[in-house]
């Protein structure tokens, strides 16, 4: 074979092993551990239940500086936002197991009960990004990468003394991909947190996939080209 003729095919074959190496997933930095198997026929874990695992993980490891049950706890969210709603539920759900009797607070002091604790959070912020993307050829779209990171501040005293237990910022942070099949699944915008633009998307991204393209239509052609000579 002439050498013009092996120098293209070496070409192409060098371009196909680069893509085949760029679609390798990611390595992940520290994940949450322990997140349960998602509780939907679905075997993806969307967003928003992502989301309320990781704020589960920040309740659980919060509640371990409160002595043993029984003890009556009352949930204060320190702003008015969507996700302490989010979260007040979710610890609702997870100290009522441990607790005998929850509390949120009323504006009315009169009505309201007395507790044992006080149980303060804020969510300060619920990170979620989809750092990467792998493709076929650099083309076809296969899977999704995908970070998220929940940030929470606890504040939890003793209602009767005041004594403050524990006054924190707690973290807990999940990494993985999925199959850019499930996309439409596991975004979701029903919550601002929960729904992200990839990060190569636009046309900057789109012209990277015609270059490559075109690359690989161009070796070709001029590979039979010359073949033909």
């Amino acid at each position: 074979m002439p050498r013009v003729k092996q120098g293209f095919l070496l070409s192409i074959m060098l371009m196909v092993a680069g893509t085949l190496v760029a679609m390798e997933p990611p390595v992940w930095p520290e994940s949450a551990a322990g997140l349960p198997a998602s509780t939907t026929s679905h075997t993806v874990r969307t967003n928003l239940w992502l989301t309320e695992a990781l704020m589960a993980e920040v309740v659980n490891a919060a509640a371990t500086v409160m002595p043993p049950a029984p003890a009556a706890v009352r949930l204060v969210a320190m702003r008015d936002d969507a996700r302490n709603d989010n979260l007040q539920a979710l610890a609702a759900e997870h100290l009522r197991a441990n607790f005998v009797e929850l509390f949120v607070l009323d504006e009315d002091p009169s009505r309201q009960g007395a507790v044992d604790y006080v149980f303060g959070y804020n969510v300060e912020s619920i990170k979620l990004i989809y750092p990467d993307v792998g493709r076929t050829l650099g083309i076809w779209r296969r899977w999704v990468a995908r970070e998220m990171k929940v940030s929470v501040l606890v504040e939890i005293s003793e209602e009767s003394s005041g004594r403050l237990l524990l006054n924190s910022r707690i973290e807990r942070k999940f990494g993985d991909r999925f199959d850019s099949g499930d996309f439409g699944d596991v975004d979701d915008p029903e919550y601002t947190f929960t729904t992200a633009e990839t990060l190569e998307s636009g046309w900057k991204s789109r012209m990277e996939e015609i270059v490559v393209l075109g690359t690989l239509a161009g070796l070709v052609a001029i590979y039979f080209a010359n073949t033909g000579d």
